[in-house]
């Protein structure tokens, strides 16, 4: 028996699922990843938003399209193709904003995508083995979903303009690699035909700081009660704050709870924990693992160590009321361990 709150795939017309994986069959059949990189970045900003649509396949282990929506998904891209992290990173799933098609083989279809498949009567281009498309929403804090009507519409509008602009670029070789990095083309929004490159306007981009969490008011956390309970001279705690591992499966999607750990900096004993839902910051979850932390172990830190900046400038209105040193850390080891425990625990 399913359960009440358990997400369901959201609806899509069925005219639509089928332009929708008519574009990307077309898209798969031109297969641009083969003359095509990731410094091939096209833009796109029309009714749909703003969005940075990237063609892979270039290191042959995911073939397909991404199109990163908003400042948020523009600004992970950017950050990505800057070095600033590697792709496959650990915590950059929780961060993307983008939607995704890429093409798998059967097995890795999910119920809903057969779904689709047989009710449009399918069938993907010839190769070996055979490839279906697969649709993909990436959110940030959210496990990866189905896509809505909204965002079919969108990456259809996404298939279609890149399929023209790859086609354009195999042409022209050398169009990207006369601009500097940074520049990217954006989509003309009044096309004349026949398209041709000249129509593309050039924009200047580069990623920005990730914003900070609000200050979290010491108010919020009943913080008389807190000051009656007395500190331990010399005493330090670790605290840091991640998505988990663990998805909670809940409507409207799945996500990734934000999770809090507060560690004896001695010890390495976990003193306490805290969940947190989509809609909170991960500072505010920080601030209450700082209060559960102290009511579990019946005293206050001397100094608390954070190594995130973002923790740091949200926390110190709170670590200010508890009389307690906020110091920003290079590292935790000792909080890194707990992660790492937790983490093969969840996997096992």
């Amino acid at each position: 028996m399913a359960r009440k709150n358990a997400p369901v795939a959201p609806q899509v017309p069925l005219d639509l699922w089928r332009e929708l994986y008519q574009a990307a069959a077309a898209f798969q059949v031109l297969a641009p990843w083969r003359w095509m990189n990731d410094d091939h970045v096209l833009g796109i900003n029309n009714e749909h938003g703003v969005r940075l649509i990237s063609v892979l396949g270039g290191m042959s282990e995911v073939f397909g399209l991404a199109s990163y929506r908003g400042s948020g998904g523009a600004n992970f891209l950017l950050r990505l193709l800057r070095g600033d992290f590697a792709p496959d990173t650990r915590d950059a799933i929780y961060y993307q904003d983008a939607l995704l098609v890429d093409f798998v083989p059967s097995k890795e279809l999910r119920p809903q995508d057969r779904v689709n498949l047989k009710r449009i009567q399918f069938q993907p281009a010839a190769s070996r083995p055979r490839l279906f498309p697969k649709f993909t929403c990436y959110r940030p804090g959210y496990v990866p979903w189905f896509i809505e009507e909204g965002e079919a519409r969108c990456l259809l509008d996404d298939l279609l303009k890149e399929v023209r602009f790859a086609g354009l670029l195999q042409t022209n070789p050398g169009f990207c690699g006369s601009h500097r990095p940074g520049e990217v083309p954006f989509f003309p929004g009044a096309a004349v035909e026949p398209l041709a490159l000249a129509q593309f306007e050039w924009h200047s981009l580069s990623p920005v700081a990730l914003p900070s969490d609000p200050p979290v008011s010491p108010q919020t956390l009943d913080l008389p009660a807190l000051l009656d309970i007395p500190p331990v001279a010399g005493s330090a705690w670790e605290l840091t704050a991640f998505y988990s591992g663990a998805s909670i499966s809940e409507k409207p999607r799945p996500y990734w709870p934000k999770l809090a750990l507060g560690v004896d900096a001695g010890t390495g004993m976990v003193l306490g924990f805290q969940l947190g839902a989509p809609q909170e910051t991960m500072a505010e979850v920080a601030a209450q693992a700082v209060r559960k932390c102290i009511q579990a172990t019946g005293a206050r830190p001397a100094a608390i160590k954070v190594d995130s900046v973002n923790l740091f400038r949200a926390l110190e209105p709170l670590a200010r009321a508890l009389n307690a040193k906020l110091i920003q850390a290079k590292s935790l080891p000792l909080s890194q361990e707990a992660r790492r425990s937790l983490e093969a625990y969840n996997r096992s």
